[in-house]
């Protein structure tokens, strides 16, 4: 089997174990995994913080709550919109989180604002289906968020419940790991 087919199989499955979250334990763990984001110094400390809006439906780490903590301080918020035909990501400043609408996916997403410069970044938060120790992230399998993190110059953190946290992730060459992974029990640095 190639690194290819480990990893779609990979995606299946975490994909499968991640919707199989209860609604209750689902909300309580993201709470608790965010509630650690924002006790890093990093995040603290920070002015500019992309994050993606999470697609609850599909039981990303919540980021909701997050977004609207965020936009309530004094940070600036970007987030990414998905422009499939070109497979790369604009960034936009979000000015209030009512502003987003679904895009033809079903995903939040800004329907337009200013455009961000990502060198401007000072944290970058990614979603993930799967992680491991080594903080490799398994996405979806488009590479947006690669070809993104390829760009950054700044610390990177992953959200991930810890089902979907396994022993190692097939990886590919254009494959970019991150600087963090944070669960709801832990932080992988």
């Amino acid at each position: 089997m190639t690194r290819k087919e480990k990893k779609h199989e990979l995606r299946k499955k975490l994909l499968e174990r991640r919707s199989s979250i209860p609604e209750g334990e689902y909300l309580q763990k993201s709470s608790q995994i965010c509630e650690r984001l924002s006790e890093l110094e990093v995040f603290k400390q920070t002015q500019t913080i992309h994050c993606y809006v999470s697609m609850n439906d599909r039981r990303e780490v919540n980021t909701h709550p997050l977004l609207k903590q965020m936009l309530a301080s004094d940070k600036k918020v970007v987030l990414p919109i998905t422009q499939t035909e070109t497979g790369i990501l604009r960034h936009v400043y979000l000015e209030k989180f009512e502003a987003l609408n679904k895009n033809k996916w079903g995903v939040l997403e800004p329907v337009n604002g200013e455009e961000a410069v990502i060198e401007k970044l000072s944290l970058v938060i990614v979603p993930m289906v799967g992680g491991d120790n080594q903080k490799n992230r398994i996405g979806y399998g488009k590479g947006f968020y690669d070809r993104f993190l390829k760009q950054v110059d700044c610390p990177t953190v992953g959200l991930l419940f810890n089902e979907c946290l396994v022993q190692k992730i097939p990886v590919e060459p254009f494959d970019v790991s991150l600087g963090k992974i944070i669960t709801e029990d832990q932080i992988i640095e």
